[in-house]
């Protein structure tokens, strides 16, 4: 009975409160075109996990973007004439073939490679390699060391560094032969490696598309001709808009295009219009079977008007927190239309029956604890750790508010509005 206050505000307040449900639904529908759809599934993961921080460590490289555009051309020439015309545009960082592989202005390049190999080959290929040294060498060669940076250290005052390096010179000098023979492959086992990478790239010749090497070629090759471009784009890949952007470039010159930027955003297309089609089928039925059912246009728009203005209080959430829509969160827009229309035509069915002060009723006791009881299941879902099944808690707990809020504050004020009997005591 503590609501009866409450009941007779929502009488004398009815066509306030009906005036601001009505500003509240316009800005939904305002801001529905706002609404954004985050299309990037990495977002849905933990973004402290190992797996997404070596991902975002690998994507500083800009040849290694997780996300870029693939375009196949009929030919290794089609493939070079496409992949220059995409590098052009201002959302594409660079596009790659089979001929990037080739490099451009070959005759003066390997003239500057062919002195370089003039000057250090001969280092490189001596005609004669000294022997390994000893162990007794090695260990005169730490002592001379030592000695050199001591006279150093003496004309140049105190160093912590240099003091502790001759520290540690000295405790080499007195080691056993066994350990200061393990200190040159500890130091330098790499060089020989390296030395021999150099006097690779001293050999360098032309590069033709017949002599780059299979495993590359087939990457980028088919055995019937066709060739394969592959697009990477410009800016912060990990915003929506930048490779929205992109896509819609990409689609300007090559609308068969693939990839990974291409695949998220048709995805993201495919479930958004299977949703507003579920959504749309669902909200169409439920108005038939509502026809069916109440046989009062009326009392059908008294169900659905609620439930749609509690779809739009979800949509002025997501818009203005800003909390965009996900692939996990999506799911819970269709669970709205189920629980509105459970609790709105109670009170619509109630009030036919004569029960013209809905928040005193037993329903209306039962209406609040069966949207905590859900709200409690709902809750357990926001505080996961993975963000794709936490935002989908949000969402349903958000949407359920509204509309509880639509069914206990809105639903009773239109009721009196359009089935309540005039009311001689409209005062403050």
């Amino acid at each position: 009975r503590w609501t009866a206050p409450v009941d007779r505000f929502l009488k004398h307040r009815r066509w306030g409160v009906a005036a601001v449900a009505g500003l509240v639904a316009i800005t939904g529908v305002v801001l529905l075109f706002r609404l954004h759809f985050d299309f990037d599934p990495i977002h849905l993961k933990n973004q402290k996990s190992e797996s997404v921080q070596t991902l975002y460590a690998l994507e500083n490289d800009p040849l290694s973007p997780p996300y870029d555009a693939e375009i196949l051309e009929p030919g290794v020439a089609a493939a070079a004439r496409e992949a220059d015309v995409v590098a052009k545009l201002p959302e594409v960082a660079f596009a790659v073939s089979l001929s990037s592989f080739v490099p451009t202005d070959q005759p003066s390049k390997l003239a500057l490679i062919s002195d370089a190999a003039n000057l250090l080959l001969p280092t490189l290929t001596p005609p004669q390699v000294a022997p390994a040294p000893s162990v007794a060498e090695i260990r005169t060669s730490i002592a001379a060391c030592r000695t050199a940076l001591e006279a150093a250290l003496a004309k140049a005052g105190a160093d912590p560094v240099i003091s502790g390096f001759i520290t540690d010179l000295r405790s080499l000098e007195a080691t056993d032969d066994k350990t200061i023979g393990l200190l040159q492959p500890a130091l330098i086992s790499s060089l020989p490696d390296r030395l021999d990478d150099l006097k690779q790239l001293l050999n360098a010749g032309p590069v033709t598309l017949d002599t780059i090497p299979a495993d590359i070629k087939r990457d980028w090759l088919s055995p019937d001709g066709t060739a394969r471009v592959e697009v990477f784009p410009k800016g912060d890949f990990h915003k929506n808009e930048v490779l929205k952007k992109f896509f819609q470039a990409i689609m300007r010159v090559a609308p068969e295009a693939s990839g990974s930027a291409i695949g998220i955003q048709q995805s993201s297309a495919t479930i958004v219009h299977a949703f507003q089609t579920a959504g749309t089928s669902a909200i169409i039925v439920i108005a038939a079977l509502l026809a069916f059912a109440l046989r009062n246009v009326v009392d059908v728009a008294m169900v659905l008007g609620p439930l749609l203005l509690a779809g739009l209080m979800t949509v002025i959430f997501c818009v203005s927190w800003p909390y965009p829509i996900n692939f996990a969160n999506i799911i819970a827009l269709p669970l709205l239309l189920g629980i509105g229309v459970a609790f709105d035509i109670y009170f619509v069915m109630n009030w036919r029956a004569g029960q013209h002060e809905p928040l005193q009723s037993p329903t209306a006791r039962a209406v609040l604890f069966s949207a905590l009881t859900t709200g409690t299941a709902f809750g357990s879902l926001a505080l996961s750790h993975h963000p794709g099944t936490a935002s989908m808690g949000v969402l349903l707990i958000v949407s359920l508010f509204g509309t509880l809020v639509c069914t206990l504050i809105i639903l009773p004020s239109l009721l009196q509005i359009f089935h309540g009997e005039a009311d001689d005591e409209d005062v403050d």
